[in-house]
Parts: C-alpha cells; sequence; structure tokens
C-alpha cells in the first residue's frame, strides 16, 4: 500500500504538521519503502550501469534532548527482488518545527523546510562544512503538481508533489546537480544525481580543452519508489 500516515505519537504540540508540508515525508516506525536503483560510472564517455535495490525502513522513534521527534531509519540492499534483504547502513530523521534533517554517516543535511512554498530556498549544508560559504543550493520546484514515475510494472501516478532542486554551480567542464521528488502521503519517490567532468576524447589534438557533452568521468544514481507500505 501506497499512502504512509504520520506518526502522531511522543510529538511536540510544534512539531510540522500537515498544513506545513511535512505530509510530504510521512514518518511512522515499521513503515517502509523500496526503490530500483541504477548507478552509473562513466570514464570516456562510457557508462557502467549497476542495478539492485534499496529498502528503507523506520525501525524506531524517540525524543531527543531538544525535544524534537526523532527516527531511525534502517537501508538495506538486495542484488534482485528475489535475493535476501542486507541492511547496507543506518541514518536518522529528524523533525523540527521548520526543518526536515537527515543525518548519515555523521553529516546533517537540511531535506526540507516548513512551511512548503514554491520558490523557497535553503542552505541544505547548514549543519555540516560541505560548503565554505553560506549558500542557498535548495529550492523548492512544481509544489502541488502530478508527477509520473515509469517503472518496470506500469507508470504511477501522484496528483500532488514537490521537487527539491539543487542549483550547485556548474561550467563547461563540471556538472553536479541533484533532484528529490517527494509525494504527498508517500515521500521520496524519485532521487537522481549526475556529476560529471567534461573534457576531451582520447587522440584528441593538443590544443583540445573540450568537446560538448563528452563525459570524460563521473557518475550517476537514479532511484525510483516500487513499493511501500508497513512491515
Amino acid at each position: 500500500m501506497l499512502a504512509l500516515g504520520v506518526a502522531g505519537a511522543c510529538t511536540r504540540e510544534t512539531e510540522p504538521g500537515p498544513d506545513m508540508g511535512l505530509e510530504y515525508y510521512p514518518v511512522e516506525v515499521g513503515a517502509y519503502r523500496i526503490y530500483a536503483v541504477v548507478d552509473s560510472i562513466y570514464q570516456n564517455n562510457t557508462g557502467t550501469a549497476t542495478r539492485f535495490q534499496f529498502r528503507e525502513r523506520i525501525d524506531e522513534t524517540f525524543i531527543d534532548a531538544a525535544g524534537d521527534s526523532v527516527y531511525r531509519v534502517v537501508r538495506s540492499r538486495r542484488t534482485t527482488p528475489a535475493a535476501a534483504w542486507r541492511d547496507d547502513s543506518v541514518f536518522i530523521i529528524k523533525t523540527t518545527p521548520n526543518t526536515l534533517l537527515l543525518t548519515r554517516s555523521n553529516r546533517r543535511t537540511v531535506e526540507l523546510v516548513f512551511p512548503v512554498r514554491t520558490g523557497r530556498k535553503w542552505n541544505s549544508n547548514a549543519y555540516n562544512s560541505g560548503d565554505t560559504i553560506t549558500a542557498e543550493k535548495r529550492g523548492y520546484d512544481r509544489v502541488g503538481e502530478p508527477f509520473e514515475l515509469a517503472t518496470s510494472a506500469q507508470p504511477q501516478r501522484y496528483e500532488q508533489t514537490v521537487t527539491t532542486a539543487d542549483t550547485t554551480a556548474y561550467d563547461l567542464f563540471n556538472l553536479n546537480i541533484q533532484r528529490q521528488v517527494y509525494a504527498r502521503e508517500v515521500g521520496p519517490i524519485h532521487r537522481w544525481r549526475r556529476r560529471y567532468q567534461y573534457g576531451c576524447p582520447p587522440g584528441s589534438p593538443a590544443d583540445c580543452s573540450l568537446v560538448p557533452g563528452y563525459r570524460l568521468a563521473g557518475s550517476s544514481r537514479v532511484e525510483v519508489l516500487i513499493e511501500a507500505g508497513k512491515l
């Protein structure tokens, strides 16, 4: 079942509610989401793809010293739908009156800010050293709009979604972009990132500095939600 509920126990009255935007990332112990993942590595404009699945399940919740709700999420991985799940990592989701924070490998990022509204921007690395300057590089796009996912089974349409886009600066030689789509009452349904270094192919003239679109090196990842429910 794709629709997930919002946890209602042991939360502060000031915790963000549906009218603020938390319905785009519902959190409840036992809830899980499964994603089909494609990882691609590029070398001299040739890509090698690896396909597998991730499962993210909310394992437990507690209230931290600040009085905010914290959720422990266990991510598991399997190579095929028939393979057994193996725990891959653990990350923490924290909801505050103004933000939804994610901590992975001791690095905290601001995934969402409340209230959700078109054009709003923020610094996703405000709590880590990912930026050497304070920069509002993440923002909301297409708030409340429908989004259709192409899955192996059949297209899945979500009527109300919001997209976050990272506007990391890039030039002719480098590209680093990331987008995430969240569906109302479901959570993250589509995530992708691309990091490319452009250049010249082997054997190019000595004065070649760039062949437009030629990926000298880089990587990309696409994650598509294929199942969600509660264990």
